[in-house]
């Protein structure tokens, strides 16, 4: 007996819906946008941990104030805080590079964790690891 297309259609509608309800209930990170992390940083209440995934030469060259440096392949296994609740915020070279760690951390059990995605896209204050040293001095 063929089946009814309207019945068919009752039935893989809602079925297609959960499925797509599932995969972007799945998507916990949000991205912080430019102009959101120059309001941050700006801020000298709001506690957080800034890292930046990009190597050791291009963090020296530039990066976001108080951001700490803890290249790509130096990420699996990284604890940034034994507080996880804490606020981490995430990019790289890339925004997909910046994702991969967001969601290695929370699968580490951060709870609140955002990126920011690509540094070339930074409009806001840059500074070098020279200068950091020299402001310590």
């Amino acid at each position: 007996m063929p089946l009814d297309p309207i019945y068919a259609g009752v039935v893989t509608i809602p079925l297609l819906l959960l499925i797509i309800l599932l995969l972007v209930s799945r998507i916990r990170h949000r991205i912080l946008t430019g102009r959101e992390m120059l309001h941050l940083i700006g801020q000298s209440q709001y506690e957080y941990i800034l890292i930046d995934i990009r190597s050791s030469s291009e963090f020296e060259t530039g990066h976001i104030l108080n951001a700490q440096n803890v290249p790509f392949p130096e990420c699996l296994g990284y604890m940034p805080t034994e507080n996880m609740f804490e606020k981490i915020f995430v990019y790289g070279q890339s925004r997909h590079s910046a994702r991969i760690v967001a969601k290695m951390l929370d699968k580490t059990g951060y709870f609140n964790v955002t990126f920011y995605g690509a540094f070339r896209g930074w409009r806001g204050p840059v500074t070098t690891t020279r200068a950091d040293n020299e402001e310590q001095s």
